[in-house]
C-alpha cells in the first residue's frame, strides 16, 4: 500500500520578532464588569477561534479587546484543535492540517508570568496526507493521525510534531511506520509512543487496541490490554484514558514498562467516545448515550450518570478549577452540571435548537467563568458568564459558526494567585 503524506515548510515558521510586544489592550482586567474572581485575570488576554462549518473561514475574537481581530482562511471546514501550552492552534480538514499562532505567548518567570500578544497567523508549515483524523497534544508533541484509504490505496500513519519547535526553522517531525488504515490515533506516553491498530478482520474501521513503540519506530511491545471499537483519550494523572466498547482503559508507563487497566462501564447498554479531565482533579467525565454525562474515578472505578433533558452535543470541564461541567445540547441550552452535589444548577437558552450531527452545528468553548457559544443560523459567537449564565455580549463574525476553541490558555494562566502575573 501506498503512503500519501506530504509535509510542507515554506519558510521560517516563528522566532522572537517584534511582533512580540506586550498588548495595548483593556489591560489585564478586562471589562470592568468581570466578576470578582480568586484567580488572575490575566486569562482575558485569550483569544477565541471560531471556524465556519460552510466556506471554512476563521474569525479570531479577542476577549481582552472585546472584538474580532483577524479573519482567515482554513480552505474549507475544518475540526479545530487546540495545543497543550496555548500557544497554537490545529486546523484538521479534508486533507491538509495547518497551524495557527494564537498570539498569545506565556512566558514563566518561575514567580510570575509575562503575557504578550501578536497577530495571529497561519504558520509555514502544512501537512498532507489521506484523511487526517485524530489529533492528540500531550508532552510537548502534537500527534496527527492520518486514517488511510479503507480500499488499501494509502496507509494509514502518525505525524508526530514537537510543539516547541514550531518556533524554529526547522520544525522536528517524526513519522511513525505506516499501519493498515483504520480510525486510529497515536499518543506520546514519557519515552515511547503508543499507535493504534485495527482488527484484523476490519481495515479502515476503530481499533482493537494500542502497541507501545519507540521513537525511531521500533514496536516493544503491546498494550497488556485490548481496547475494541478505541474512539477518544485524555491525559488522566500519568496515565491516558481510552474510551473503548466493553469500559475505559488506562495506559502508563513505569520505568520502561507499559501498564494497562480497564474500568467497567456502569452499564452494558452504553459506551463512551468522547473524555474530558481536568489538570486538578481525579475524575473523567464521559459520554455515555445520547443525554447522559458519565462520571467515573479512576481509582476505584466508581461509577456515576447524569442525565439531561436533550442529547449532549459538546462538554466541557469548566478550566479553571474543574468544579463543574458546561454541556450544550441539542434544545439549544448551556447546562451547568455542579460535580460536588451531582445536579445540574442552572441552565441558559443560547442558540435555536440544532442536530449534533448538522454539518454545520453549534459549538462550546470554555474560559475561566465564561463560555463561547457559536449559532450558524445567526452568524454568532455569544459570551456567556457561567456564574448567572447570562449572555453578555454577542459578536457578529457572518456566515455559518460552528466550530470553536480557545487560544491562549495553559494552566499557567487559567487558575493562578492574584499578583502572579503581570503584563
Amino acid at each position: 500500500m501506498g503512503l500519501a503524506l506530504s509535509i510542507s515548510i515554506l519558510g521560517a515558521v516563528l522566532g522572537c520578532s517584534s511582533e512580540a510586544e506586550p498588548g495595548t489592550g483593556a489591560g489585564a482586567g478586562g471589562r470592568a464588569d468581570a466578576p470578582e474572581a480568586e484567580r488572575h485575570t490575566s486569562w482575558r488576554r485569550a483569544r477565541v477561534l471560531v471556524g465556519d462549518g460552510r466556506d471554512g473561514s476563521l474569525h479570531v475574537i479577542d476577549i481582552e479587546d472585546e472584538e474580532v481581530i483577524a479573519e482567515l482562511d482554513a480552505g474549507g471546514p475544518a475540526a479545530l484543535h487546540g495545543t497543550e501550552s496555548g500557544d497554537y492552534a490545529v486546523a484538521v480538514g479534508a486533507e491538509e492540517v495547518r497551524f495557527i499562532r494564537s498570539g498569545v505567548a506565556i512566558v514563566d518567570h518561575t514567580d510570575h508570568i509575562h503575557i504578550y500578544k501578536s497577530p495571529p497567523k497561519f504558520l509555514d508549515l502544512s501537512l498532507s496526507g489521506a484523511s487526517p483524523g485524530a489529533f492528540v497534544s500531550r508532552q510537548e508533541w502534537l500527534s496527527i493521525f492520518f486514517d488511510g484509504t479503507a480500499q488499501g490505496e494509502a496507509s494509514a500513519q502518525a505525524v508526530m510534531v514537537k510543539e516547541p519547535s514550531l518556533n524554529a526553522e526547522e520544525p522536528e517531525i517524526l513519522s511513525l511506520p505506516p499501519v493498515e488504515p483504520h480510525r486510529g490515533l497515536a499518543a506520546p506516553l514519557d519515552d515511547a509512543f503508543l499507535l493504534s491498530f485495527p482488527p484484523e478482520d476490519g481495515p479502515g474501521g476503530l481499533p482493537l487496541g494500542l502497541n507501545v513503540l519507540s521513537a525511531d519506530g521500533e514496536v516493544l511491545e503491546g498494550v497488556p490490554s485490548s481496547c475494541p471499537g478505541l474512539q477518544g483519550q485524555t491525559a488522566i494523572g500519568v496515565e491516558i484514558a481510552f474510551a473503548c466498547d466493553d469500559g475505559l482503559l488506562l495506559v502508563g508507563r513505569d520505568g520502561g514498562t507499559t501498564t494497562a487497566r480497564k474500568l467497567s462501564y456502569p452499564r452494558a447498554d452504553a459506551r463512551s467516545f468522547t473524555l474530558r479531565s481536568h489538570v486538578e482533579r481525579t475524575t473523567l467525565i464521559g459520554d455515555f448515550g445520547e443525554s447522559t454525562l458519565l462520571a467515573i474515578e479512576p481509582e476505584d472505578g466508581a461509577a456515576r450518570l447524569f442525565e439531561f433533558p436533550a442529547p449532549v452535543c459538546h462538554f466541557e470541564l469548566e478550566p479553571g478549577r474543574g468544579e463543574q461541567v458546561i454541556a450544550l445540547a441539542a434544545d439549544g441550552n448551556v447546562y451547568v452540571l455542579d460535580l460536588a452535589s451531582a445536579a445540574i444548577a442552572a441552565h441558559v437558552a443560547a442558540v435555536p435548537a440544532f442536530q449534533c450531527d448538522d454539518a454545520a452545528r453549534s459549538g462550546l468553548a470554555l474560559a475561566p467563568d465564561y463560555a463561547y457559544v457559536t449559532d450558524p443560523a445567526g452568524g454568532e459567537v455569544h459570551e456567556i458568564r457561567l456564574q448567572g449564565l447570562t449572555i453578555t455580549r454577542s459578536y457578529q463574525v457572518g456566515g455559518a459558526p460552528s466550530a470553536v476553541i480557545m487560544m491562549g490558555l495553559n494552566v499557567k494562566n487559567v487558575n493562578i494567585a492574584p499578583g502572579a502575573a503581570h503584563d
